[in-house]
């Protein structure tokens, strides 16, 4: 009998994982599971009852936790990460709640964040709760920790600066199988000003940096294609039209990976052989120096190379 409760904690635990990592009742109740197999396993310790009616499984992301702690949802650019687009800098947890929510706790309870590895980006993590008509926690699903791909964008655009807004369509548009049109009809409901944001996205950029330099090449005038194929090379992210500059750039994925720093140093070597100028831009350049990168852009185009 131990054994089979041990595999009921089990399948449920992976239950919620499958979730998300974050389940209500009713979906779990939906899905076979009783209210005796919750009971048993949050007294056997295989999951976590977070809030009444909301259950974590022991890996779950500290910041859903946050968000179902809370009674609400992951919101914005904080929802943005987890659908694996540009979130910008914020280092605040955005969720939102329904305009009649009571009973919200605004922080991660000692027992929860003791049983797990808090990452510097998460551990302490000032919260900003937006209240929004209709934005109560789906009991039923399909997900009841972050708001919906649709929501993020809109919330994204409506909360964020320009830039930060724009870089994460542009990644929507390169990385979540998202469509200009789709985006046209994702703020056909959104306000003049989040559609004219909007209307600046552009395809071609891999990342969120790639978009920034983007942004900010546009800002300064200066022409370019992305994406662009140099023969035996492969693609390169800017060629600068009418010369023969490239600018690669790295995202923040790339720090301490050997095997990228080995390939990209080769590519730049090619690339001078065939006489280009490459200018490669480090994520922390593009964030925390970005008038040196300007520097070294201007400089290249004044040369005339």
């Amino acid at each position: 009998m131990l054994a089979a409760h041990a595999g009921a904690m089990t399948d449920l635990a992976h239950a919620i994982d499958v979730l998300g990592g974050i389940a209500t009742r009713q979906q779990l109740l939906a899905i076979g599971f009783t209210g005796a197999d919750l009971t048993r396993a949050v007294r056997g310790g295989g999951i976590w009852r977070v809030r009444q009616a909301r259950y974590a499984s022991p890996t779950a992301h500290i910041d859903r936790v946050a968000a179902a702690r809370v009674g609400g949802l992951l919101a914005g650019p904080s929802a943005a990460a987890t659908y694996g687009l540009w979130a910008g800098l914020d280092p605040r947890l955005h969720i939102s709640v329904g305009r009649n929510s009571a009973r919200l706790r605004t922080n991660v309870a000692p027992s929860f964040s003791d049983r797990m590895t808090l990452s510097p980006d998460s551990s302490g993590r000032p919260i900003v709760l937006h209240w929004i008509g209709g934005g109560a926690v789906p009991e039923r699903g399909p997900e009841c920790w972050r708001t919906s791909f649709e929501q993020c964008l809109r919330q994204t655009v409506a909360w964020c600066d320009t830039e930060t807004a724009v870089a994460c369509l542009d990644t929507a548009l390169a990385v979540a199988n998202c469509s200009p049109a789709r985006i046209f009809e994702i703020f056909s409901p959104a306000s003049a000003s989040d559609r004219l944001t909007a209307s600046l996205c552009r395809q071609g950029s891999d990342s969120g940096s790639e978009s920034l330099v983007r942004q900010r090449l546009d800002r300064l005038g200066i022409r370019y294609r992305q994406q662009v194929e140099v023969a035996s090379v492969g693609r390169v992210d800017f060629g600068l039209i009418g010369t023969r500059i490239v600018i690669e750039v790295d995202s923040w994925r790339y720090h301490g990976d050997r095997i990228a720093f080995e390939r990209d140093r080769r590519r730049d070597a090619e690339l001078v052989a065939r006489g280009y100028t490459v200018i490669r831009l480090t994520y922390q350049r593009i964030m925390n120096d970005w008038p040196w990168c300007e520097r070294m852009i201007l400089a290249a185009l004044a040369a005339g190379r």
